[in-house]
């Protein structure tokens, strides 16, 4: 498959638009959140980073080892890429837990009291250090298809 001048596996393209729709849907349900749309942020939350846990990131390995072999990578900024996205994912599993542990829910609405600061503070924080973790794999993928 032919992407942005380069001949690449189409699971690679769909790891790449996967990756970018997932940082769109975090960026999207913090608008939400901003605007007291709990619920919807909620659900948006919980989707996106479902499907960059349980879908995404482990086709992402498996694809990857099977291309590369073994791992560390030689000439590739892997280790690095790895050690962001864990730590996103274990920001974004922690920012998740605060926000059910804070939540209020009156009928179908669902918000955040003052106390549940923490939740937003470690959920912006996990955007941003999903957002490096997404520009690190962009950095590997020119790298990897445009020597």
């Amino acid at each position: 498959m032919d992407l942005f001048g380069a001949t690449v596996a189409p699971i690679v393209a769909f790891f790449l638009f996967g990756e970018l729709a997932i940082l769109a849907a975090l960026l999207l349900a913090f608008v939400l959140a901003r605007r007291h749309r709990g619920s919807t942020h909620h659900y948006l939350t919980l989707a996106a980073f479902a499907a960059d846990v349980l879908v995404f990131k482990p086709l992402m390995l498996s694809r990857a080892s099977s291309a590369w072999g073994n791992f560390p990578w030689e000439g590739t900024r892997i280790l690095p890429h790895l050690e962001i996205s864990v730590s996103a994912a274990l920001l974004g599993a922690f920012a998740i837990l605060l926000g059910f542990k804070h939540r209020v829910k009156k009928g179908p609405r669902m918000f955040l009291p003052p106390k549940g600061r923490l939740h937003k503070r470690v959920g912006l924080l996990f955007i941003v250090v999903y957002a490096i973790a997404l520009a690190v794999g962009l950095v590997i993928f020119f790298e990897t298809y445009f020597k």
